[in-house]
């Protein structure tokens, strides 16, 4: 599969998903209803590593057609009631872009504790400096 998931620490406080490749809506679907899951049932805030650096592509070739914009609606919707901060790894200057234009659209706070880093391990240093008291790497 294209989309992995796993736990990025022993406390299970930081989920990181690995996105290579081509990968599929369905899938993307399927990782996302996972850590729905987890996250409901956890006791504790759940943070989120998202790694796009091996150079993930769009489905359809570009976040910005109409299609992927739906699809980016919906994923939206689905983390309207996450709390836990989340982290991208290796987005490119269009992802970025994107990522403000879908800002202004978001209802709550989705998109209020989302940060773009280099690597995996800036990514955690960044988790572990905003928070510390929830997040440990």
């Amino acid at each position: 599969m294209a989309i992995e998931l796993y736990w990025d620490n022993d406390e299970r406080t930081v989920m990181l998903c690995e996105i290579r490749g081509d990968w599929t809506w369905e899938q993307m679907y399927e990782t996302l209803g996972k850590i729905k899951k987890v996250t409901e049932k956890a006791t504790s805030v759940i943070a989120a590593i998202i790694d796009i650096s091996d150079g993930a592509s769009i489905p359809g070739g570009s976040i910005l057609t109409p299609a992927a914009f739906d699809h980016a609606k919906n994923m939206l919707k689905m983390g309207e009631n996450g709390t836990g901060p989340m982290v991208i790894v290796g987005a490119s200057p269009v992802i970025k872009t994107a990522y403000k234009m879908f800002t202004g659209m978001a209802q709550g706070k989705a998109l209020s504790k989302i940060a773009f880093t280099d690597t995996t391990d800036q990514a955690r240093a960044h988790l572990t400096e905003y928070y510390p008291t929830r997040v440990t790497a």
